[in-house]
């Protein structure tokens, strides 16, 4: 018999392991600007999930990211699921297990810069719920695999008044976590929800001082109450490292308000000095509507967007009194946008951006 054949039949009568459900996905850009740079970004992803025989679900996942500036970045996930709660390794968010006893919102997030919502770390972390109690901690690495600390850099940054200064950043793929841990507790019942958290150590060491959310040896209470469309919250932070001063509780109340094609959220808070924010937005068709967002100082942005079929036409008034516009045309899994960005007036001198001048951009994205 052709030994071939033979061994197709050996291989067809061996059990089969069940394989887990698979998704691949990703996506890569490329910018074109007229002052002649090509910024190109792309992201490769790898998610699988099963359900185990006790009926707990795994899932894993790991992403790779890279730009045109060599900044290539790895990261992966993965978690066990049941009735005890979930437990989840690799990269994580810095300060999840702090931030979710902080009912009160106290305490910003941990964050690399103005243009970013969330830091990540490689760590350990747990939440579990029951009876309305929700706890949960984590475990955060100092360093990534290689055991490297971060590396810092300075950069010049232009001031409002023309002089050039010298700032300190991280640099990109920063690595210089701080080897920390996090707990927190919840109790949610009738619409009222009451919160702790405790952070050992900072949740980066690359924070700024303006965006360096969790700090050392940091504690939060609060909590929060639901009234229909009325959201009142209270939460106290306490500052135990260097000596420093522990800010005043934060009060602060939001409303919601929906009728027809119209939304309206209010916010009011007392911190710093008391403070006030109001949103509002209006679809006066499928095809078109209006957003904006007036603070306290009266700096005020207007976005307006209006679709037909499959092109997007988007101008947004930023607070600094600059003007973005852009077309995109939707392709299916690729998009193909044209647009200008204004100036930028104001300098971030805490993370190292300076003002920016205006340009004109194309940019063909392509996803899958």
């Amino acid at each position: 018999m052709n030994k071939t054949l033979i061994a197709l039949a050996i291989t067809a009568a061996l059990p089969v392991a069940a394989v887990a459900d698979v998704t691949i996905s990703g996506s890569l850009s490329s910018k074109y600007k007229n002052t002649g740079a090509i910024d190109t970004d792309s992201m490769l992803r790898v998610d699988s999930s099963e359900v185990l025989a006790n009926g707990m679900t795994a899932t894993a996942g790991f992403a790779i990211t890279a730009d045109t500036d060599d900044d290539t970045e790895n990261s992966g996930t993965a978690s066990l699921a049941g009735d005890f709660g979930t437990l989840t390794v690799g990269s994580i968010d810095a300060d999840g297990a702090f931030q979710a006893g902080d009912v009160g919102g106290a305490v910003a997030d941990t964050t690399d810069s103005t243009s970013s919502t969330a830091s990540s770390v490689y760590g350990i972390h747990f939440s579990g719920s029951v009876a309305g109690l929700t706890v949960s901690a984590q475990l955060n690495a100092n360093s990534g695999a290689n055991g490297k600390t971060g590396t810092y850099a300075a950069v010049a940054a232009v001031t409002g008044s023309g002089t050039t200064s010298t700032v300190n950043y991280v640099a990109n793929g920063d690595n210089s976590k701080t080897k920390s841990t996090q707990m927190s507790a919840t109790y949610e019942v009738n619409g009222l929800s009451l919160g702790y958290a405790y952070a050992s150590a900072d949740a980066k060491d690359g924070n700024t001082t303006t965006h360096d959310g969790v700090n050392e040896a940091q504690t939060a209470v609060g909590a929060s109450y639901a009234m229909g469309d009325l959201v009142v919250s209270v939460g106290k932070q306490n500052l135990s490292a260097g000596g420093t001063t522990s800010p005043d509780a934060l009060v602060s109340a939001t409303y919601t308000m929906t009728a027809d094609a119209l939304t309206v959220v209010a916010q009011a808070d007392n911190s710093p000095n008391g403070d006030y924010q109001l949103n509002l937005s209006y679809a006066l068709s499928d095809a078109f509507s209006l957003s904006s967002e007036v603070d306290k100082d009266k700096t005020t942005t207007m976005v307006g967007t209006y679709s037909e079929g499959d092109m997007t036409f988007t101008v947004a008034r930023q607070d600094d009194n600059t003007t973005d516009s852009s077309v995109t045309l939707d392709y299916g899994n690729a998009d193909l946008t044209v647009g200008r960005v204004g100036a930028r007036a104001k300098s971030h001198t805490s993370i190292g951006r300076a003002a920016a001048a205006q340009y004109s951009h194309v940019t063909y994205k392509v996803a899958f």
